[in-house]
């Protein structure tokens, strides 16, 4: 458990309930995938349906209980669901943010905030879907680094192009990320549903 807080601490917490408003859409195809598992499954399948519910569910609550940016006068930290990783304040370089869009280029674009070290490279990142816009603008006041302001980008990809270390490969790829879940799901169902019918 982390020690006591220096007084001058900033601490950012993401907002469960930003997230909530943001991801409706997105929740859907895992909802279609269980209800088909449901149907083809029997009791077997309401099991294991009930099981990824409860496991998915959660999990995010976990994150967002846990998640956090915290500055000190010498530290950066940023916990998520498993660890927390601490780097100097000065091993801050710069700021950059951008509007990226939630799903396709002509969608509804959201905020977002990347810390990037002296090399380019990601030491934290605040999303329009999990963080309120005020939270960003604390963080790039507290500390107070040179900030490239981007404004609205076509895709994650753009913005890589410009910061190939600022994004991870899966945003650059939302269509990669859908595979992802998508085809074992579907895999799943699929041999359940042959097993249940032998």
């Amino acid at each position: 458990m982390p020690g006591p807080l220096p007084a001058a601490a900033l601490v950012l917490r993401p907002s469960l309930r930003r997230y909530l408003s943001t991801v409706k859409w997105s929740l859907l195809p895992i909802v279609v995938l269980l209800a088909a598992l449901l149907l083809r499954g029997g009791a077997f399948g309401a099991i294991v349906s009930l099981s990824v519910i409860v496991l998915v569910s959660s999990i995010a609550p976990a994150w967002f209980r846990r998640a956090a940016i915290t500055v000190t006068p010498s530290e950066l930290a940023v916990t998520g669901l498993l660890r927390t990783r601490r780097v100097p304040r000065d091993a801050v370089g710069s700021i950059v943010t951008a509007a990226l869009p939630r799903t396709h280029k002509n969608s509804r674009s959201l905020a977002h905030l990347y810390v990037l070290d002296r090399g380019g490279r990601r030491l934290a990142r605040m999303s329009g879907a999990r963080w309120v816009e005020d939270d960003m603008r604390r963080l790039l006041a507290v500390l107070g680094v040179e900030t490239h302001k981007l404004g609205r980008l076509a895709s994650a990809r753009a913005l890589a192009r410009r910061y190939p270390h600022a994004v991870p490969l899966l945003e650059r790829y939302p269509v990669l990320a859908g595979v992802l879940v998508v085809v074992p799901s579907v895999a799943a169902i699929f041999v359940i549903s042959i097993e249940m019918s032998s």
